[in-house]
Parts: structure tokens; sequence; C-alpha cells
């Protein structure tokens, strides 16, 4: 058997937990524990995280739609580094059970949380270059 946070293969001494979607295996007490933390933020935070892609979506609205000329990609890179922040902050919402039974939740979580952190850092870096060459 895999667990489901921590990905380790075990055969004796493990338990189960039960999540809405499901029952997986947790090698030891420590993983079952940082699973129920894991669901406990999901719940808590999800909606800070919908709000947080919401308002960085309305930036790639504003750069299509309303501004124009050398700044006219600023609200989309200001966008972005709100949804980078909503991946670093908030990773909850964009994983599920599903996807741990290949990748275990403390994988995946470090996985989407350094992908918001590249996000942002790209997301600097334009801005940098928009800015950058002006004086």
């Amino acid at each position: 058997m895999k667990c489901v946070y921590c990905g380790k293969e075990y055969t004796e001494g493990g338990s189960k937990i039960n999540v809405s979607n499901g029952t997986f295996d947790v090698c030891c007490n420590e993983c079952k524990k940082q699973v129920r933390d894991y669901l406990e933020k999901d719940m808590q935070y999800k909606n800070k995280s919908y709000i947080m892609i919401f308002c960085g979506s309305i930036g790639f609205i504003l750069s299509t739609f309303v501004f124009s000329g050398t700044y006219k990609l600023v609200p989309m890179y200001l966008g972005m580094i709100i949804a980078g922040l909503a991946l670093v902050l908030y990773p909850y919402i964009f994983q599920s059970f599903i996807t741990f039974t290949r990748y275990p939740i403390r994988k995946a979580d470090r996985a989407v949380r350094i992908a918001g952190g590249l996000i942002i850092v790209i997301s600097l870096a334009f801005l940098a270059m928009t800015f950058g060459g002006r004086s």
C-alpha cells in the first residue's frame, strides 16, 4: 500500500482515512493527522482562493479590453501575481484525492506552491522589463 499523504510504501501498521470521495491509505497516525489538517485547510481557504483567482483573471480582461499602449499588459502581470499568490498561499483547491493516488499530498502541495512562486517571479520580471526601459 501507498500512503496518500507522504507517498511511503508500507505493508503493515497503516490505517485508512475516509474522505468525501473515498477511503485512502495512510502509513501512520501522523500522516492521518496531516490529511485531516489538509482537509480542514481546504474547507477553510477554498473561497479565498477562488476570489483571488477571480481577481487575478480581471487583470487579463483589463489587458485585453480596456488598456492599450505601452502598459497594456501591466494589469495582466498584476493578475498573474495575484493568481500566483493564490497558488502559494492556498494550493488546496487545485488538488484532489484522485491526484493523490499518483502523487501524495505532500508532493502535490509542494509542486503547486512552487508553480505559484514561479508565476510570481516571472510576472515580476515582466513588470520590471515593462517599467525598466522608461525614465
